[in-house]
């Protein structure tokens, strides 16, 4: 056994960062499964979505003991593993303080100490994994599974990650002992944005330029903070905004070090050359980089939650998170940008309409009705406002952009929707129910 002295900061809870935007309805998601009884929250999406601050806010309002273990490379050692998360409990509850690792012959043995002593103290205690990511260990992924299925009723797991550990994630959603968050729970809206640079930041920006930057970064918060630090050393904020993407150099050095980083090269090389497309599928993928595996990578870096966004349940069609997209597409020489591009359209033109749209995101289907591909969300919105009856002009105030851009979203619409007027829109729309989310 380890004998080496434990490292006490992987077991202090985090400090509060002053002026954070405070997430009130992930908060009462969060506390409603406590309430309901939820054996664990699973907090899981793509690094700088601020998961560990929002646990960090949580623990704070619901008033109960907590555990926090922060983990690293070197708690795939199992053993390791366990003295640390006896450190944790012990230091939340000091009754728990009689469990010994180094009494305990086994995972197994150590297990049913600890439910046991946890049971005893008949009082409610949370037990936080940060970064559970890292680990790799089948045995460790194994005790966290049995922990799980023995929970004792007085204990709450959290657990923030990058990405879905194997852990019996299925088995807990269909019996509802699971709160999920996920990426698209995490994104900043408008008025969280708005809060974020006013507050947070305390940079003065108008109302245009806030709704572009949440735009494009898709309200991811590291993307916002990015953008916030650079805005800071530009005279011209609102020229900066207008010019703001993937390029930035604060964007790339992040992405390049939190995510593209450590990947093997195989995925690397799938996701450069697939980011000249705007929406993903695997036939087209497979068309476009030569091949015949696409469907399973791209499953890969959903699990991976490597900045791919689904647009549907089925697997059928994905996207890749704007910032990453355009950094992507910068590895990429002028000549195989558009080599690739030649490949999807070729790809486009061999398909009839219905095969086009094998699974989209909206009211796609097959036969007449089925889209040439899903649309995005900002063409759903655009869309549910032309249904409401609002003229392009109003829908740029609506929403804070560019006549232009409503211009050119409604072309992308009519596009993908293969039709050619606003009442054939709409009348399409009806048909395939492709508004009923928005009702």
């Amino acid at each position: 056994m380890d004998a080496l002295p434990l490292l006490q900061t992987k077991l202090q809870i985090p400090a509060a960062r002053p002026g954070l935007v405070r997430r009130s309805r992930l908060l009462t998601d969060l506390s409603r499964g406590l309430d309901r009884g939820h054996r664990l929250s699973l907090i899981s999406a793509p690094p700088g979505f601020g998961k560990t601050t929002l646990v960090r806010s949580w623990i704070d309002s619901v008033g109960r003991a907590v555990a926090w273990l922060t983990l690293d490379q070197s708690d795939n050692d199992p053993e390791r593993f366990l003295r640390y998360l006896y450190a944790a409990l012990c230091r939340a509850d000091d009754r728990l303080g009689a469990l010994n690792s180094e009494q305990a012959p086994s995972l197994s043995t150590a297990l049913i100490a600890l439910v046991n002593a946890i049971v005893a103290t008949d009082e409610p205690l949370i037990l936080v994994l940060d970064d559970y990511h890292v680990i790799r260990s089948g045995e460790v992924h194994a005790f966290v599974s049995e922990l799980l299925a023995h929970q004792p009723t007085n204990l709450h797991i959290v657990i923030a990650t990058r990405e879905d550990p194997p852990l019996p994630l299925a088995r807990l959603r269909a019996r509802d002992q699971i709160s999920d968050v996920r990426q698209h729970d995490l994104r900043f809206d408008r008025d969280e944005s708005r809060v974020f640079f006013g507050e947070t930041m305390e940079i003065d920006l108008s109302a245009r330029a806030i709704e572009t930057l949440t735009t494009r970064t898709e309200g991811w918060v590291t993307g916002l903070q990015l953008a916030g630090i650079a805005i800071r050393r530009q005279e011209d904020a609102e020229g900066f905004v207008s010019e703001f993407g993937g390029d930035d150099r604060y964007v790339v050095d992040y992405l390049a070090a939190e995510v593209l980083r450590g990947l093997p090269e195989t995925l690397r090389l799938f996701m450069q050359e697939t980011s000249v497309l705007e929406h993903l599928s695997a036939p087209l993928c497979n068309a476009v980089t030569g091949r015949e595996d696409a469907q399973a990578i791209l499953e890969q870096l959903e699990r991976a939650n490597l900045f791919l966004v689904p647009l549907d349940r089925r697997r059928g069609w994905y996207r890749y998170h704007a910032l990453l997209a355009d950094l992507l597409r910068l590895s990429l020489s002028a000549e195989k940008r558009d080599q690739l591009a030649a490949r999807a359209a070729q790809w486009h033109r061999s398909q009839q309409t219905a095969a086009k749209s094998t699974s989209s995101s909206r009211g796609a289907g097959r036969g007449p009705d089925a889209l040439i591909e899903p649309l995005s969300e900002r063409e759903i919105e655009v869309l549910s406002l032309i249904a409401e009856g609002l003229s392009n002009a109003e829908i740029a105030q609506q929403l804070y952009i560019a006549l232009g851009t409503v211009k050119r979203h409604i072309n992308n619409i009519y596009g993908k929707m293969g039709v050619t007027s606003r009442t054939q829109a709409i009348a399409k729309a009806n048909r395939t129910g492709l508004l009923a989310d928005q009702a």
